[in-house]
């Protein structure tokens, strides 16, 4: 369907920013039907001719995606290759940094978050709430906990709500 329409013009994807140089993913059908990938690096905006592509389906600016907690990505370059250091991963001639997204993970808390609260009918009575984020268990000893359906008790529920804010 696409196809008769884009084949007699060129068209051209925009993004927000001027990118001297930009990395684009290109999804179209094959002639058989079935979806085909491609990366394509491109001078500024993405221009794809009509014909020999297929049915366009979908193009988007691409990133590859890096994920470290300290060292930032970098680019080498090696007997004419490009690879994405420090994980020794080829990538597309011409690719920048600014074509790699860094992913810095949440540093994990490893010790527990315990509360201790209060019987609604009895002040006297002291129920302790935990959550141990390594096994992501949690672990209260009121009697709610062993009625509920779920296991889960009022005090659990307030501490996950808690956490996951």
């Amino acid at each position: 369907m696409w196809g008769n329409l884009v084949s007699p013009f060129l068209f051209r994807i925009f993004t927000g920013k001027i990118k001297v140089m930009a990395l684009w993913e290109f999804k179209n059908l094959n002639k058989h039907g079935n979806y085909r990938t491609r990366i394509v690096h491109t001078n500024g905006a993405l221009s794809i001719p009509g014909s020999g592509f297929g049915h366009s389906v979908f193009a988007r600016r691409f990133k590859y995606k890096y994920e470290h907690p300290v060292m930032p990505p970098t680019i080498f370059k090696n007997n004419g290759k490009t690879y994405l250091m420090p994980l020794w991963k080829e990538v597309i001639e011409g690719t920048t940094v600014e074509d790699i997204e860094w992913i810095k993970p949440k540093p994990k808390r490893l010790d527990p978050i315990i509360e201790m609260n209060a019987s609604g009918s009895n002040p006297d009575i002291k129920y302790k709430t935990s959550y141990y984020p390594s096994s992501n268990n949690y672990y209260c000893n009121c009697p709610g906990k062993w009625m509920a359906k779920d296991g889960k008790c009022k005090h659990i529920k307030a501490l996950e709500a808690k956490i996951n804010k």
